[in-house]
């Protein structure tokens, strides 16, 4: 039994020795993978980043517009003399950095444009058609 111990641990001890670590190959090798794999990642992340930038943009808009019918509700269905002010008194509630402005307003229909922050591109919101068009497509 003792001999087979002394056997077991000359052995662990030989394994220690042959335990060098990594070469300098194996490590370039592995900077270059991960090198590899970020510039697949990086554009992909901010081409998504720049996506919900402009989702946000367009989210804006029509949040913008719901805000808007709700002003027309309390003043007798007139969008007259409507401003950015009365969207935010009824509830229009601005992500930061976009600009949300009131272009046009008449009694009958109003025109939104909102400024992103991100690219400074528009999007732009006509009640008499009732889509929101943004600048990019």
């Amino acid at each position: 039994m003792l001999l087979w111990l002394g056997k077991k641990f000359n052995e662990m001890q030989k394994a220690k020795e042959d335990e060098r670590g990594f070469t300098l190959i194996e490590l370039l090798v592995v900077v270059i993978i991960i090198g590899i794999l970020a510039a697949i990642a990086i554009p992909t992340f901010l081409a998504q980043r720049t996506k919900a930038q402009e989702a946000s943009c367009v989210s804006d808009t029509r949040n913008a517009a719901t805000a808007a019918v709700s002003y027309a509700n309390n003043h007798n269905g007139s969008y007259s003399n409507m401003a950015k002010s009365d969207l935010l008194a009824n509830g229009f509630n601005q992500s930061a950095g976009n600009d949300t402005e009131v272009t046009n307003a008449s009694a009958g229909s109003f025109t939104l444009t909102t400024t992103c922050a991100s690219s400074g591109d528009s999007v732009t919101y006509d009640s008499s058609a009732g889509v929101v068009n943004p600048s990019w497509d």
